[in-house]
C-alpha cells in the first residue's frame, strides 16, 4: 500500500478548540502515512483505559539513575493553579518552570510536566512523531513544538513534542500523540503513542492530567 505524503508545510501552532483539528508534523525527506494506511490510528476508549503505553501508579514514578531516585515532585492536583488568567510563558520562562506529576503517567516516563503559573507544559520522548491532535470539543489554548529530529528508513521524524495548553476550572481535553508505524508486509499507518487528557471541573478540588 503507498504512503500517502504530506505536501507543503509543517503545521505547528494552537490546535482549533472547537473540532479535532490536527497538527501535522511531515518529515524531512519523507513521507507522513495517512489514517488509512495500514489501519486507523487507534484513539482513547471511552469509560475505560486509554490508548497507548501501559500505565504506571498514580503520579511520574521515579526515574533510576546511577542508584539514585529522582526528587519528589508535587502532584498537580495537590496543588492547583491560581484563578487568574495570564498570557502564555514565554519560551525562557519554562526553564525555570515547577516539575510536577501527574494524576497517571505512563510507566518509563515518556513525559514529563511543568507549571508556571496556570500553564501546563508537558514534554513527551515518543518515536517517529507525526500528528497531534485535539480530539472533539475542548478548552482550547493548546499550542504545539517538535523537538530534533532523527533520521529514518522512511524519513526524518521528531522524537520528541511538547504540548502548552492552560489549567483552569471548568476545562475538559483530550489530546494525541500520533507516531508513524510500519506494520505487517511494509504497510505503513499511525498508531496512538500517548493520549493527554485533563479535566478541572467545578467543585473539583485541583485538576486531573493524565499522559498514557
Amino acid at each position: 500500500m503507498k504512503k500517502r505524503a504530506v505536501i507543503g508545510m509543517v503545521l505547528l501552532g494552537a490546535l482549533a478548540p472547537a473540532q479535532a483539528a490536527e497538527s501535522v508534523l511531515a518529515p524531512a525527506g519523507g513521507a507522513a502515512a495517512g489514517p488509512q494506511a495500514g489501519g486507523a490510528a487507534a484513539g482513547p476508549q471511552v469509560g475505560g483505559a486509554a490508548a497507548g503505553p501501559q500505565a504506571g501508579a498514580a503520579g511520574d514514578p521515579a526515574d533510576v539513575g546511577g542508584g539514585a531516585a529522582a526528587p519528589q515532585r508535587r502532584a498537580l492536583e495537590a496543588t492547583p493553579p491560581p484563578s487568574e488568567r495570564t498570557a502564555r510563558p514565554a519560551a525562557a520562562e519554562w526553564d525555570a518552570a515547577e516539575q510536577v506529576s501527574l494524576a497517571r503517567a505512563a510507566r518509563g516516563g515518556a513525559c514529563k510536566a511543568r507549571r508556571q503559573r496556570e500553564w501546563l507544559r508537558i514534554d513527551c520522548s515518543v518515536p517517529s512523531v507525526v500528528a497531534v491532535r485535539s480530539l472533539g470539543t475542548g478548552a482550547g489554548g493548546e499550542s504545539v513544538s517538535a523537538g530534533e529530529h532523527q533520521t529514518e528508513e522512511d524519513g526524518s521524524f521528531p522524537s520528541s513534542v511538547s504540548v502548552t495548553f492552560p489549567v483552569r476550572i471548568g476545562d475538559r481535553r483530550v489530546i494525541e500523540i500520533l507516531s508513524f508505524e510500519e506494520g505487517y508486509r511494509f504497510q505503513a499507518g499511525l498508531s496512538t503513542s500517548v493520549v493527554i487528557s485533563e479535566q478541572w471541573l467545578e467543585g473539583d478540588a485541583g485538576p486531573l492530567v493524565s499522559a498514557l
